[in-house]
């Protein structure tokens, strides 16, 4: 013990003998920032040159190497604000007002890179006083730097209600025997290896290439541990996918369109993107050479102008159903009314579901169901208005229902709207639904499916949560698959469409469920529990697939335990994060301090 600090002190005393390094160069800062948000970019959709996600965080490493009072916050938070805006500048598409939440999301995810290298140059600082916590040096930088990255992906999956897109991991989705290790931690441990194997990178250039010092005090381990992790996670994927899966024997229509859209969209567009895609439905049983179980509308296309109504316990006619002019709506009113949308809603569904069996090549007693995006209003003490999903039997009957449980920010709901009339007055019609509170499982002949809506799996906790209340241990309910219902017209086949699909491509590994997902404008496409595209329309195409997706039994760790492990470095990141906030505050005080003192000379 006593030669280790011997040691230490001699290190630490050859470290002050050093003459401090020079501050870099701004030009310099601004290259390897730029690097490293073009290699970065270049690893994912459009480019998707997935492999190049293993140099990414290569520049981003180094800039956190640099001397002290060199300026690189404001370069790397200018290469991640071109990073982040040029990655999702198809959200700007869906309404000129969307241009300032453009900005702003691409504002706030760009701090998350700034808050990494500064938490690593906290780290290292720290580190170097090894007189002080020796056990420091016996943890490999390639760890911290995996926990600093993944909890701070954890943070953002949650702040703000949260946005999953365009994690680490996402970048290997189209090499599935790297990411079948999220059915044990989900994209998160996807990410976690990613850092290890960049921080194995830099250490390696270091060592080999720009013939550094290396880089921490344990090198090797910032070698061999990436090195294992990578043999252990193509072993894992190996051996996974080659589980068998079973043959469920159903096909399910995927209905693909790119009907446009607009926030103030009027009862007879409605009815006209109804018809269109009603005919599609026709076309598709007609066309399959097989029975179809169900026909899957895409997101908030089967509602044609007749939203799904249903009334709820103290039932009250709401204020802007009143006409002062006319005597009172009274609640029996109301009720006869809605029960009357049911019918019509009903008959409708009916007659359609009547002409697919008629135009089915495929002798058939029974009807394919139908599975549609549609709006879901309660009439009750207070009216709610959802986005949801209805489920109609062969027998025409309403089956089951889902309201969706995620709402996209200044898209579905804005803060503060209900508080402040100056906003109110800003926001679209349409604007500013209620959220579901559950997950639901619809159990169709022969199969069971969980449905949800939009970008619900492009936050990834939201589907892991519905699975993980549904595998309860008293009476566990797991689906067969996943139906993604979404409607990303909005986005006008940007790379946002792409970056949705490869979440629920990670989602489906995590889940070890095919997820089926039908959209307007994409992603329509078929995922197997592997994380596989079986089958996708192209962008900007209309189609349908004919989906047969295959049983797994398994239950994935992700979905037993949650994201319980990533939360651990999401808390660790947090309370490094809350000291750093210390102690910029401590030395902005200080600096007050002096400045208010009179000079002794």
């Amino acid at each position: 013990m006593s030669e280790s600090n011997s040691a230490s002190d001699a290190r630490a005393s050859d470290l002050a003998e050093q003459p401090p390094a020079a501050p870099a160069s701004m030009r310099w800062l601004l290259a390897a920032s730029f690097a490293f948000a073009t290699v970065l970019w270049m690893s994912g959709p459009p480019i998707a040159m997935g492999p190049l996600i293993f140099v990414a965080l290569v520049p981003l490493l180094a800039i956190a190497e640099v001397a002290p009072g060199s300026p690189w916050k404001q370069s790397l938070y200018l290469a991640s604000l071109v990073y982040w805006l040029v990655s999702l500048q198809g959200l700007r598409h869906a309404h000129p007002l969307m241009f300032l939440p453009w900005m702003a999301l691409s504002a706030y995810l760009a701090i998350y890179p700034v808050l990494f290298v500064a938490l690593l140059r906290r780290w290292r600082a720290t580190h170097q006083n090894q007189t002080s916590r020796p056990w420091r040096n016996r943890i490999p930088f390639c760890l911290v730097a995996a926990v600093i990255w993944v909890g701070l992906e954890w943070i953002r999956n949650h702040l703000f209600t949260g946005i999953s897109v365009l994690m680490l991991g996402h970048a290997l989705a189209d090499m599935p025997i790297l990411i079948q290790i999220a059915d044990l931690g989900g994209t998160y441990a996807v990410s976690f290896v990613i850092v290890c194997l960049n921080v194995a990178m830099l250490e390696a250039m270091n060592r080999w290439v720009v013939r550094l010092p290396a880089s921490s005090d344990t090198p090797w381990s910032s070698l061999a541990i990436p090195s294992g992790l990578l043999i252990a996670t193509i072993a894992y994927g190996a051996i996974t996918m080659q589980v068998a899966t079973e043959p469920i024997g159903k096909t399910i229509a995927l209905l693909g369109g790119n009907q446009l859209t607009v926030y103030e969209q009027d009862i007879e567009r409605e009815r006209e993107i109804f018809a269109a895609y009603a005919e599609m439905a026709l076309d598709a049983v007609a066309n399959s050479k097989s029975e179809v179980t169900a026909v899957v509308w895409p997101e908030s296309m089967f509602s044609g102008g007749m939203p799904w109504m249903t009334t709820g316990p103290d039932l009250a006619v709401p204020e802007f159903m009143q006409d002062p002019s006319l005597p009172p709506l009274v609640p029996d009113q109301l009720r006869f009314a809605v029960e009357n949308n049911q019918a019509g809603f009903l008959d409708r569904a009916t007659n359609l579901q009547l002409a697919m069996a008629a135009s089915s090549n495929i002798p058939s007693d029974v009807a394919p169901a139908i599975i549609g995006g549609c709006g879901l209003v309660q009439y009750a003490k207070q009216p709610s208005q959802y986005s949801g999903v209805v489920w109609i039997d062969p027998a025409g009957k309403m089956a089951g229902q889902y309201a969706k449980n995620h709402l996209v920010l200044f898209g579905e709901t804005i803060p503060l709207v209900h508080s402040l009339p100056w906003i109110r007055d800003q926001v679209p019609p349409g604007l500013g639904l209620d959220r579901g509170t559950q997950p639901e499982r619809f159990d169709l002949d022969g199969i069971s499916l969980m449905p949800n809506l939009c970008i619900e799996t492009a936050v990834e906790r939201i589907p892991i949560n519905h699975m993980h209340q549904l595998n309860s241990r008293a009476n566990p309910k797991l689906p067969d698959a996943l139906l993604t219902l979404t409607n990303d017209v909005w986005f006008r086949d940007s790379a946002v469409v792409d970056h949705h699909l490869r979440c629920a491509q990670l989602v489906a590994v995590g889940c070890r469920r095919p997820i089926l997902s039908a959209a307007n404008g994409g992603p329509t496409a078929w995922i197997d529990s592997a994380g596989r595209v079986v089958e996708r329309l192209p962008k900007g195409q209309s189609g349908v697939i004919e989906a047969q997706p295959r049983r797994d039994r398994r239950v994935s760790l992700y979905v037993q335990i949650g994201a319980w492990p990533a939360g651990l470095m999401g808390a660790a990141t947090a309370c490094g994060l809350a000291v750093l906030a210390f102690e910029f505050v401590t030395r902005r005080r200080k600096r007050h301090t002096l400045r208010g003192q009179p000079s002794t000379t």
